[in-house]
């Protein structure tokens, strides 16, 4: 909420590094696949201000950029963690942005009762415009309950603007125009209102504006003063990670859409999706890789994966995969299998989980160094890194 009025920081930072790595991204990307008997070739599209997550480092934010700050923990803040910084002197502005999953219908032949999963945001529009670019803010202000907001890259829902609305399986929101990726938290769309009922589960990360001379520590040391014991508690600069958002050690299912295809699929009560037939026989390959042998992934997928093995093979790493252990690519399922929940970004064949028995989830990883290292040269992140630890995960963030 609104304390004084200071400068937005870093936005032209933001602004240009943004289309900067966006330009990198698709040059790197536009050059990335052979053509291989496997894999069919594919051709990736341009990004739109897509940006790679932090893997083992971040840049050092600016002194403006470093006044705000994204602040999540997974199993959420507590409810009074937004009025405890407002009243803390070294807090400027705060916000709370509530996240879930949406269903556009998009009926298939052999998917009658399809649907696309899109990801949302829902914010306060008044105040989570002073977090964005001034560009941005007209719209957000003008934002009203069951009116939305389109991020720019949004695969598949730019069609709702010449009609003016976004049809979802439970209500009808009228869509006021489009949002930068950035400035949308790289969500799919960014709305107003109260908590839709089909939210299952309902994801929140804080937005926080210090003041000129607060340091970040302060905020931090409070807010871990209200979470239980053993709660983790991620702490980012505007400038550390690519979007100010709720697990943003991974890419957002924009970006990800954008890159590897949106499909249509119905969720089932087990945590896992039906897909439509016809995207999966158009992306999803078996192949043969260096070390595990035979894998189902993404077809543009294959190529890097291969590289990152023969790598491993070559150097003598190969006793470090178990291949016992591989626990797969391609699963369309929720996160955790959790019914409703976020997409895990298995569905789109971009992840493979090695040496799972050795790195449970949440566990100290045991997964040797160099191997870590190859694969994330190759352009994959590595959980055992995340804010909760998935030492076995490795997903694609990158074309190398």
């Amino acid at each position: 909420m609104r304390k004084g009025t200071p400068p937005l920081p870093g936005h032209l930072v933001a602004i240009v590094v943004g289309a900067l790595v966006g330009t990198l991204f698709a040059s790197a990307a536009a050059s990335m696949i052979e053509p291989r008997p496997e894999t069919g070739g594919i051709a990736p599209p341009t990004m739109s201000r897509s940006l790679e997550p932090e893997q083992t480092s971040s840049p050092a934010a600016s002194p403006r950029d470093a006044r705000l700050l994204l602040a999540w923990t997974s199993g959420g803040l507590p409810a009074r963690a937004e009025a405890t910084l407002e009243r803390h002197p070294s807090v400027r502005r705060v916000t709370t942005v509530r996240t879930g999953i949406d269903w556009m219908p998009r009926p298939r032949e052999e998917l009658p009762d399809g649907a696309v999963p899109i990801e949302a945001a829902l914010v306060r529009p008044r105040e989570y415009a002073h977090f964005v670019p001034p560009a941005e803010r007209g719209p957000l202000r003008d934002l009203g309950p069951g009116e939305a907001l389109l991020a720019e890259s949004a695969s598949g829902l730019q069609e709702t603007l010449a009609r003016g609305a976004l049809e979802l399986i439970d209500r009808r929101l009228r869509v006021r125009g489009t949002i930068d990726d950035v400035a949308a938290s790289g969500y799919e769309t960014v709305m107003a209102g109260g908590i839709p009922e089909s939210w299952s589960r309902v994801d929140r990360f804080m937005l926080i504006q210090l003041s000129s001379k607060a340091t970040r520590a302060v905020v931090e040391d409070r807010l871990r003063r209200l979470l239980g014991p053993g709660q983790a508690l991620r702490i980012r600069a505007r400038g550390e990670t690519p979007f100010l958002r709720y697990g943003d050690a991974v890419l957002p299912q924009l970006v990800i859409k954008k890159t590897f295809g949106e499909f249509s699929a119905r969720p089932l009560g087990d945590g896992t999706i039906v897909m439509d037939p016809e995207w999966k026989a158009r992306n999803i390959r078996t192949a043969s890789v260096p070390v595990l042998g035979r894998v189902t992934c993404h077809r543009a997928l294959i190529p890097q994966l291969r590289a990152a093995l023969k790598e491993i093979h070559q150097a003598g790493l190969a006793h470090t995969i178990d291949r016992s252990q591989y626990g797969g690519c391609f699963s369309p399922r929720f996160i955790g299998s959790e019914p409703m929940g976020r997409l895990s970004h298995h569905t789109w064949g971009i992840a493979i989980d090695i040496n799972v028995a050795d790195n449970a989830f949440a566990t100290k990883s045991d997964q040797d160094t160099r191997l870590v290292e190859v694969m994330e040269r190759h352009g994959f992140t590595w959980g055992g890194r995340w804010l909760v630890p998935d030492g076995m995960h490795f997903e694609w963030v990158r074309f190398p």
